[in-house]
């Protein structure tokens, strides 16, 4: 199992929300396994914040799920939210 970019990571969360700002940094020192994730998108409108994370996290499912991303810290919002 391979560590993936950040770059990749970022584009599996935007392949899978059309339209998102995100951005996807390393917490934990610079292994690439350990990562936050920042995603703003008008599709969040309405859905409850479980809601929202469980969209994320299906977008980078098989890399959980391998292992590949070993912690994933998600945080999101709709457009112009505080």
């Amino acid at each position: 199992m391979s560590v993936p970019r950040l770059e990749d990571v970022r584009e599996l969360i935007e392949r899978a929300i059309p339209g998102a700002r995100v951005e996807v940094e390393d917490f934990a020192g610079g292994g690439g396994d350990h990562l936050t994730a920042r995603v703003v998108s008008e599709r969040f409108a309405g859905l409850s914040r479980l809601e929202q994370h469980r969209l994320v996290y299906a977008a980078v499912e098989a890399e959980l799920g391998s292992g590949a991303i070993h912690a994933l810290s998600i945080k999101t919002a709709v457009p112009g939210q505080t």
